[in-house]
């Protein structure tokens, strides 16, 4: 820093000193940055080390950092303090948006992507096996007119592939003994688990789905039990099961179980 005349400050942030000026101090004496430094925090550093500065922001990107403009059709970088800017278009399933304070192209609800390119979501566990996948896991899905944000599901890809996990229950570290609210929303982990009542009714009516049961026995033999049809009616209905054909294939009833595992299918 020197002494001299103080003027308008001018910073990395604020190159051209605007939000620097005190019109209290301008004119005065004091420690100031030199021509060709600029303040960063308390110190004056050579303006070459603040990063690249995009005249019609009028804000300087730091190095390795990147900027979009206000309607999200330029994207620009600094490396090496040299700025590259290049053009940048949302996809026609997103907008351009900030969140968390930083701007660029987000998809919108439903689908997923750089926001530059979206693809739909997953709507159940069907469209994971039909994209190709056949290991057993937990994906992300958004049923068709579901209102919430999109939500995680098991799937299950044997015995036909794409079946959804709505219960499970392998001991008695998870009370089922719940309130509405809770079987409303879903409860519990990857061991036990509902899955919600709100979410089954969004699922099972968008498509015709059926029921499978997987159970191990106190005896530990392996039993199951599908039904060709399977659908929940909405809360106003409280969640009625208004579809449950009869058992079409099986070798159980529901008797002696230790281990139970709910899923639900296309039919």
């Amino acid at each position: 820093m020197i002494y001299g005349t103080y003027s308008c400050q001018a910073t990395c942030e604020d190159p051209n000193g605007q939000s620097g000026c005190n019109s209290d101090s301008v004119g005065s004496e004091g420690c100031t940055c030199p021509a060709g430094f600029l303040m960063q925090g308390s110190d004056c550093i050579n303006a070459s080390e603040c990063g690249c500065f995009v005249t019609e922001a009028n804000l300087v990107i730091p190095n390795g950092q990147t900027y979009v403009n206000d309607d999200c059709t330029q994207n620009c970088s600094c490396n090496n303090n040299q700025v590259i800017c290049e053009d940048y278009t949302c996809g026609t399933n997103a907008v351009c948006n900030v969140r968390n304070e930083v701007r660029q192209c987000y998809c919108n609800a439903g689908y997923e992507g750089d926001g530059e390119t979206c693809e739909s979501l997953y709507t159940d566990c069907q469209d994971v096996y039909d994209a190709g996948q056949r290991q057993d896991g937990v994906y992300t899905i958004m049923p068709t007119g579901w209102p919430g944000l999109p939500f995680d599901v098991n799937c299950k890809m044997e015995n036909g592939g794409g079946w959804i996990v709505f219960q499970r229950r392998t001991d008695g570290s998870t009370s089922f003994y719940q309130n509405w609210a809770a079987y409303k929303a879903g409860f519990g982990d990857n061991r036990n688990l509902w899955l919600g009542n709100e979410k089954l009714h969004y699922l099972t009516n968008q498509r015709n789905y059926k029921l499978r049961f997987d159970i191990t026995t106190s005896s530990g033999s392996a039993k199951y039990a599908e039904y060709p049809e399977f659908q929940i009616d909405s809360e106003s209905s409280n969640y009625t099961m208004n579809k449950l054909a009869d058992r079409s294939s099986g070798n159980t009833g529901l008797f002696g179980v230790w281990s139970l595992l709910y899923l639900i299918g296309l039919s």
